[in-house]
C-alpha cells in the first residue's frame, strides 16, 4: 500500500474501529493501542482483493484485547463493569457519539455483560450483520441472535426502571 491508500484505509476505517475496541476495554489509550496494532497488521497482511475488511479488523481487534487480558493477568480479576466510563471517554468517542439521549444509551450499553455489549454495538452502532457478528465473535448465528434479544430486554429494563 502506498501512503494514499494508507491513508484512504484508516479514514474509512477508524471510527467504527476505535468505538468497538472503546466498547471491549473502556479505556482511551488501550483502545487506541489496540486500533493502531489491528490498522498495522491490516496494512502488513491484507490484499486488495480482501473480503470486508471492516468485519476482519474487528476480529483482529477483539483477538488482541483478548490477548492483552491473558498478559495481564491482573485485568481478567478485575471488574471491567465497574470502570466509570466518563472518566476515561475521549473526545474521540464524543464526537463519535453527538446527542446526549445517545451518549446515554452507550453508557448503558457499556455496563452490559460483555457479550451482550460486543453484539449490540457491532449490531446497531457497526451495522454488522448477524453472520459477520457470529464470525467476529465465534458463536453460531442464533447465539448472536439470542444475546442482542436478552440485551435489548435488559436496555429496556433499565431505560424503564
Amino acid at each position: 500500500m502506498n501512503t494514499g491508500e494508507i491513508e484512504k484505509f484508516y479514514s474509512l476505517y477508524s471510527k467504527d474501529v476505535y468505538l468497538y475496541t472503546f466498547s471491549l476495554c473502556k479505556n482511551e489509550h488501550l483502545s487506541e493501542d489496540i486500533m493502531q496494532e489491528a490498522f498495522v497488521k491490516g496494512i502488513l497482511s491484507l490484499d486488495d482483493n480482501h473480503e470486508n475488511v471492516k468485519a476482519w479488523l474487528f476480529m483482529v481487534c477483539r483477538n488482541l484485547w483478548i490477548d492483552y487480558i491473558r498478559k495481564n493477568k491482573k485485568l481478567s480479576n478485575l471488574d471491567i463493569n465497574e470502570i466509570d466510563i466518563e472518566d476515561s471517554s475521549s473526545d474521540i468517542l464524543k464526537n463519535l457519539i453527538r446527542s446526549e439521549e445517545s451518549l446515554n444509551l452507550y453508557n448503558q450499553i457499556i455496563t452490559l455483560p460483555q457479550a451482550m455489549k460486543e453484539a449490540i454495538v457491532l449490531f446497531y452502532y457497526l451495522e454488522i450483520p448477524q453472520s459477520k457478528i457470529s464470525q467476529i465473535m465465534n458463536i453460531s448465528n442464533g447465539a448472536v441472535r439470542t444475546l442482542i434479544y436478552r440485551a435489548r430486554k435488559n436496555l429496556k429494563s433499565k431505560v424503564e426502571g
